[in-house]
């Protein structure tokens, strides 16, 4: 109805003025930033399985009204915008688009009826997100365009394994940033630490305030470390309530940065840490804290994502790199410092498990970093989906032999600085101490624990399709990757005989509950992370638990109150901080349309059993919000209640399944 489609149209005129407006940009250098409205743009437009088809590919063209984002060089226009809002006024809805210059071919006729390819540069378009404007108020349509918009600049994951899930070039290079509502004029931010001065100030979303931190590292230079330092150091004295407030940052930080290519970025986030040591507000102990939990976890992705067997046999090693760099500054914060990591008497039992902690960041970074020594990788870290990218001349392009070939590569892993060489006194105190703390079965299962990532909404996506659906985070323990790292230890000299006589059989003998990932049915599926890979990296993972985020991240997409009304104590627990277990069971025999989910407490023992159609067979749809695709509803199929010991009540509820939807929008 002509009506609605004007009311409609406005509502996303006013939507897009206001989240593109300049002053919601960063630009660095010699860019320039460039925003075109038009009233009519025919775009050759067609999508399958989430991809946008090749113009080449497709027939169709489509009338939208359209904004587009450019960012031109001072002397020379950009002939393809990076984000583009596309509103396709006839069928209510709005598309968010991005475009890369990639390496490629064309076809050419070379005489008549000969037809060769040539290498060529061209622009490849990529759709971000769609949005349907039923049911969505103007505060809730701003929200989720300025979220695509977003995550058009940044990528649509932490874990950037496919082109669309990876940053724009110009976000990695320093060259673009974007925080929604950061507009203060329809000028673009031109200073680093201005910019993020300006996203620190007020109630902004946390990914935003992590999002400006990023952009202003990616784009200071060595001079402009101290004053990024500075900006921090003041907002963290504005949330002195919240002691936890800059740890937080920079957690969310490491979490979701993407390090390929490898730019100075790791270089300015440490320099800024260093800087951060020397003022009261945080002080070394914080800046301390936050490297050994980057550490910490890192290695624990490298224990998942082993270089020897994922990314390409490591031709995509920045985690490696960013571990060195790390550990480098944690080795100057140990010699400045040691009181903060050794064992003094007097300590009261929490200070020291918090030593200890920090020593464990100490311990697994040698191993790991010694693991990889002499490990060949390509000239410089890349992906074959990276490599065709196009990067200023200052990024050498990779030969793709030392891309899928070991054998070609010329480059070996810190082969000329191997770890001993940069351990002072102190540091090898504290590294013998870490190494006593092996006694401690915490300690020694963390040498065989792993991070694994997974997408269990995913189940009905197609081979090869877009998975945009949440990613949850999942800790394990394998067993056989901890003796090995007690036989590393061993051979490198650091503990004798005896110790690893008397450690074996207290890891063999090590309690570990959980479900092993060879008992988990996963339907994998091609560039998409799954359990399936902990099978990959050994033979003998157990999962132990659900990360308490990513699972309260999921669940709070639906509404519980029919669980909680139906099952109160059930509906408690499955709330609650207790450790949680979230698996898929989609057993290759079985149709997918039959898969479930178990969730288990901490004892591996399954509570819920959660389904995605009422009636067996019923197919689930997707509904897209934010970024992530979410299952419009989830169905509880079965419920176990525990009693007295170690016994369990259940309740299969068949036709009386619980249906848990989606969260209204408000």
């Amino acid at each position: 109805m002509p009506g609605s489609q004007s009311t409609a149209s406005e509502k996303v005129r006013a939507a897009a003025s206001a989240i593109l407006r300049g002053g919601c940009f960063f630009v660095a250098g010699r860019r320039r930033l460039r925003i075109e409205r038009r009233d009519c743009e025919s775009v050759p437009w067609e999508v399958f399985r989430g991809h946008l088809l090749d113009p080449a590919h497709t027939r169709q063209i489509i009338d939208f009204e359209s904004w587009n984002v450019f960012l031109d060089d001072v002397e020379l226009a950009s002939p393809a915008p990076l984000v583009s809002v596309l509103w396709q006024h006839d069928q209510g809805r709005l598309y968010v688009a991005r475009r890369i210059l990639t390496h490629g071919f064309e076809a050419y006729e070379d005489s008549p009826g000969v037809i060769l390819s040539r290498p060529t540069q061209k622009w490849v378009a990529e759709l971000v997100g769609t949005i349907e404007l039923e049911g969505l108020g103007n505060a809730a349509l701003e929200r989720e365009l300025a979220t695509y918009v977003l995550l058009a600049v940044i990528g649509t994951s932490r874990l950037p394994i496919t082109s669309l899930e990876s940053p724009l070039p110009g976000f990695s290079l320093g060259q673009l940033g974007y925080v929604p509502g950061l507009a203060e004029s329809d000028d673009a931010w031109r200073d680093p630490p201005d910019f993020l001065r300006a996203a620190l100030v007020g109630e902004r979303p946390i990914v935003h305030q992590v999002k400006a931190l990023e952009t202003a590292l990616r784009a200071a230079s060595s001079e402009q470390v101290a004053a990024i330092a500075d900006v921090l150091g003041q907002a963290a004295k504005r949330h002195a309530t919240e002691p936890d407030w800059l740890p937080r940052l920079f957690r969310a930080l490491f979490q979701g940065a993407a390090l390929s290519p490898y730019t100075e970025f790791v270089d300015r986030l440490i320099g800024v840490l260093m800087e951060l040591t020397y003022r009261d507000l945080p002080g070394g102990a914080v800046v301390i804290d936050i490297l050994s939990y980057m550490l910490r976890h890192l290695c624990r992705h490298l224990t998942a994502f082993d270089l020897s067997v994922f990314h390409n046999f490591g031709a995509n090693y920045p985690d490696a790199l960013f571990l060195d760099a790390l550990l480098t500054a944690y080795l100057r914060l140990i010699d400045a410092h040691p009181a903060l990591f050794e064992r003094q008497n007097g300590d009261a039992s929490a200070v020291e498990g918090h030593k200890r902690r920090r020593r464990r960041a100490l311990r697994q970074a040698c191993l790991v970093r010694k693991r990889y020594e002499g490990h060949p990788v390509p000239d410089a870290p890349t992906s074959m989906g990276e490599n065709a990218r196009v990067f200023p001349a200052s990024f050498v392009r990779v030969p793709e032999e030392q891309i899928v070939d070991v054998s070609k590569r010329r480059r070996k892993l810190f082969d000329t600085q191997p770890l001993e060489s940069q351990l002072s006194e102190r540091a090898r105190r504290v590294l013998w101490a870490s190494l006593a703390d092996l006694e401690n079965p915490i300690e020694l299962r963390e040498l065989g624990m792993a991070q694994f990532l997974a997408r269990p909404l995913g189940l009905f996506k197609q081979p090869g399709e877009v998975d945009r659906t949440p990613l949850l985070s999942y800790e394990a323990f394998g067993r056989l990757t901890a003796k090995a790292r007690l036989g590393q230890i061993k051979s490198a000299g650091w503990i004798g005989a005896e110790t690893h006589g008397k450690l074996v059989p207290a890891l063999e003998a090590l309690p570990v509950t959980g479900v092993a990932a060879d008992a988990v049915a996963v339907l994998e599926r091609p560039a998409v992370v799954s359990l399936a890979d902990a099978r990959r990296a050994a033979t003998d993972f157990v999962f132990l638990r659900t990360t308490r985020g990513s699972l309260a991240e999921l669940l709070a997409h639906y509404d519980l109150r029919p669980l909680a009304a139906a099952a109160p104590e059930t509906c408690a627990w499955l709330t609650s901080a207790q450790p949680k277990l979230l698996v898929e069971h989609a057993p290759q025999e079985t149709p997918r349309a039959r898969s479930t989910l178990r969730i288990c407490d901490s004892a591996a023992n399954p509570r819920l059993e959660i389904g995605f159609g009422q009636l067996p067979g019923t197919m689930a749809r997707y509904r897209e919000r934010g970024g992530v695709e979410l299952v419009e509803s989830l169905f509880v199929l079965r419920i176990r209640e525990p009693l007295v010991g170690a016994q369990f009540k259940e309740h299969e509820l068949g036709d009386r399944s619980i249906r848990l939807d989606l969260r209204s929008q408000t």
